[in-house]
Formats: structure tokens, C-alpha cells, sequence
């Protein structure tokens, strides 16, 4: 199933029921006052978080969420029933945005679970609101409250603790699978993963969530390739691991990694706190000589960056990074 992280919805919340007109009617009093009850107010629509979620995919297909109306008031002073709430459920990470204003309305995490995107119609009043001294049978009434109708944008942003960074082929796809319970696929041809692929590692004291993000390349954040899709979820993850194919010539292997640092660095996010650690990838193809050529060169660029020779093939360099991850996270 395709991974599904834009999603956009009409929410339409509950109209409010009408007041009710009415008067007693009971033996032995042949003018009963006013009894005419309040009509229910209408059902709000409510995004919700969804602990067990990690994609907008149960939305696909829906496109109009519409809470339930409130019920009339009726005689005996009778208050109609409300209308019951429409919950969407959505991961953590989800921002909601306005579709016609563009404004943000708000974001689903941890800290804030619920939020109201379309507010019920408040019910009308019924006759026995308006009686009075001076009008001791009214027939006033008033109607509920029209239903609310909202165009939304829903947006998710993964959240991970590590983000794997890199361009196509650069082995990401083999390094989740090796290191996680990701069964990401693997191939050796060009955007092998279009979908965020998470997987976790874990040990005996922690669990490490860690996104292989796609679709990155030069361009991307003026939205080359698959564009800026991939950059906003590298955005949410609290590490970066950036992946560089180790069997390139030198100057190669660091015009790739620039070409990526350099869309970081021109997308609308500011990616300058989040910590990164070098891979160089595939090793197990490359002569020892040329490898620790090819370190050296990368630890005089990048000096204050750690930097990991590792192969997901020969498990070369792969337990070292594994325990330093557990370390650092």
C-alpha cells in the first residue's frame, strides 16, 4: 500500500436543531404556558491522535467528514439531542492547515492531542425561552445554528528519531533493512524507495525509530524529483545519518553529499540543529587504500563531523554505528 501523507478533506460539522413551539396540554388546565424545549446542538469535527498510526492512509478514498445535526426540542420542555462529534484519527505529527486561507491551524503531537476544525451549530431556543410578564404565551422561536463547512489540508510530518539522508542508490535502503525490522525494498536502479520507509532498532534498553527518506536530490527543494515531499519528514527526525556511496571517485562522493547538504540548507525548514554523522557506504567494494583515502579526505572537509565506513553487505562498520547510535539517541 502506497504511504500516504497529504490528505485533503471537506469537514462539515452538525447544524443545530430547531426550538420547538409548543404549549401544556394537560387536563384540568386549558391554557398551559409555553413548554417548547431547546433544540440539540450539532456535532463538532474533531482531529484526533492516533498513537498506532504512522501514515494519513486511513483517509484514503474519504473526502467529506460530516458530524450529525442536532435533534429538535420538543414539548414538555425537552431539549433535542446533540449531535455526536466526527473524530478523524491521525498520527502524531500531523499539521492541519486552512485550504482556502492557507493559515495553519494547528499540530497533532504528543502534547496536543485534539483539535476542533469545524465547531457545531449551536441549538435554537425553544417558546418556553421567551415567556415573560408581559408575554406569557410566545411563539418565538429560533432556528439552530447553520452547520460549519471547512476545506483542510492535512499534512504529516513523520517523526523519528533518525533520518536516513542520501541520493538514489546510495544504499539506504540496504542499511535500514540490515539494522532495523524494515523490509524496505532494495534494488539497484534509482528511487528504489518512493515511500518514507521506517523501520526500529532496538536493544535491551531502548527502541530507535529511523525513517529512509526518499526522493532527495539536487533540486529537490524547489521540487526536482519527488521534491519537497521528502525534505518536510528529514525536517521532524531528531538525527541525521547522511549516506554517501563510497565506491564514487573522491570528488564525486563529496559533490554528493554537498548536493544534498546544499538542499537542505535552500529548503523553507532550518535543518542547522540537527546533528548529522557521515556514512560511507558499499565499502566492501572498495580497496583498503582507496577507503582510507577516501576517509581522510571527508574528515578535512567536515572535520567536526563524525564519519562511519560501513558496508551492509560484509557487516564491515555496522555494529560500531549501531552501538554508537544507541549511544547518541
Amino acid at each position: 500500500m502506497a504511504f500516504i501523507d497529504e490528505a485533503r478533506i471537506i469537514a462539515i460539522s452538525g447544524k443545530g436543531g430547531n426550538g420547538c413551539l409548543s404549549f401544556r396540554r394537560e387536563k384540568y388546565i386549558p391554557r398551559g404556558g409555553p413548554d417548547g424545549g431547546d433544540g440539540g446542538d450539532g456535532g463538532d469535527v474533531i482531529v484526533e491522535l492516533d498513537s498506532n498510526l504512522n501514515s494519513l492512509n486511513n483517509l484514503k478514498g474519504k473526502k467529506v467528514f460530516q458530524a450529525q445535526a442536532g435533534k429538535g426540542g420538543s414539548g414538555k420542555n425537552m431539549r433535542g439531542e446533540s449531535g455526536e462529534d466526527l473524530i478523524i484519527l491521525v498520527p502524531s505529527g500531523t499539521v492541519i492547515y486552512s485550504e482556502n486561507t492557507g493559515e495553519m491551524i494547528g499540530e497533532i503531537d504528543e502534547e496536543n492531542q485534539k483539535i476542533l476544525i469545524a465547531k457545531g451549530g449551536k441549538g435554537g431556543l425553544g417558546n418556553a425561552r421567551f415567556k415573560s410578564s408581559t408575554n406569557q404565551a410566545p411563539r418565538k422561536i429560533t432556528n439552530g445554528e447553520d452547520s460549519d463547512t471547512r476545506e483542510i489540508l492535512l499534512e504529516l510530518r513523520l517523526i523519528a528519531d533518525v533520518g536516513l539522508l542520501g541520493l538514489p542508490n546510495a544504499g539506504k535502503s540496504t542499511l535500514i533493512s540490515k539494522i532495523t525490522n524494515s523490509k524496505s525494498k532494495i534494488g539497484s536502479y534509482a528511487f528504489t524507495t518512493l515511500d518514507p520507509e521506517l523501520g526500529v532498532m532496538e536493544n535491551e534498553m531502548k527502541k530507535i525509530t529511523i525513517a529512509d527518506l526518499p526522493g532527495i536530490i539536487e533540486g529537490a527543494s524547489k521540487g526536482s524529483g519527488l521534491g519537497t515531499k521528502f525534505l518536510k519528514h528529514a525536517y521532524r527526525t531528531k538525527f541525521l545519518l547522511h549516506l554517501v556511496d563510497g565506491t564514487e571517485e573522491v570528488n564525486e562522493a563529496l559533490k554528493s553529499y554537498s548536493v544534498i547538504e546544499k538542499e537542505l540548507e535552500e529548503f523553507h525548514l532550518d535543518f542547522s540543529d540537527q546533528q548529522r554523522w557521515i556514512c560511507l557506504t558499499k565499502t566492501d567494494l572498495i580497496e583498503a587504500d582507496e577507503l582510507s583515502s577516501l576517509v581522510n579526505v571527508f574528515q578535512e572537509h567536515f572535520p567536526n563531523t563524525p564519519i562511519y565506513p560501513i558496508s551492509s553487505v560484509s557487516n564491515d562498520g555496522i555494529d560500531i554505528l549501531r552501538e554508537n547510535l544507541f549511544k547518541q539517541i
